[in-house]
């Protein structure tokens, strides 16, 4: 008797286990939902601010898939700037955008728990990915929020 109910419990327990294995989701390495601030240096001269400026914004949606809001701006005297709205694909702490209408230009996202790291590789060193004259999203953004931030088109502000 004792061991009918030592296979009959062990049955029970695998099948419990097998059940679960279906239902699981899988969660990404690291969850970058957060704001962003671009790690660079700015200064104020009569009222203007110089100097590049930018941030973005990071909500994960699925495990392997964030929406993202880019804004980047050279600041005075043009303030051109540049931004980005997007869903992108997220594997391995990474993720890449290519905007339609620039075969030439891609953007790649890689996060850490500290920060963001943004390579812009694009054929047009003037005005590539659809950014501004002389805009480039490159660098190091500090993680400055885990918030939950609004993905919105920051050019509208």
């Amino acid at each position: 008797m004792p061991r009918h109910l030592l296979l009959f419990l062990s049955l029970l327990i695998f099948q419990y286990l097998a059940i679960g294995q279906g239902t699981k989701q899988i969660l990404p390495a690291f969850n970058p939902t957060g704001t962003y601030k671009l790690n660079s240096k700015t200064y104020i001269r009569h009222g203007e601010t110089y100097g590049y400026n930018g941030r973005v914004r990071v909500k994960l949606i699925s495990p392997d898939q964030i929406a993202v809001s880019l804004y980047i701006c050279i600041g005075a005297p043009s303030y051109n700037s540049g931004t980005l709205v997007d869903t992108l694909l997220y594997r391995h702490n990474r993720a890449m955008y290519h905007p339609g209408d620039d075969t030439t230009c891609r953007i790649s996202f890689y996060f850490t728990d500290k920060g963001l790291t943004v390579n812009q590789a694009r054929k047009n060193l003037y005005s590539g990915c659809g950014f501004g004259f002389k805009v480039f999203a490159d660098g190091y953004y500090k993680k400055v929020s885990g918030r939950v931030p609004v993905i919105k088109d920051e050019s509208k502000d």
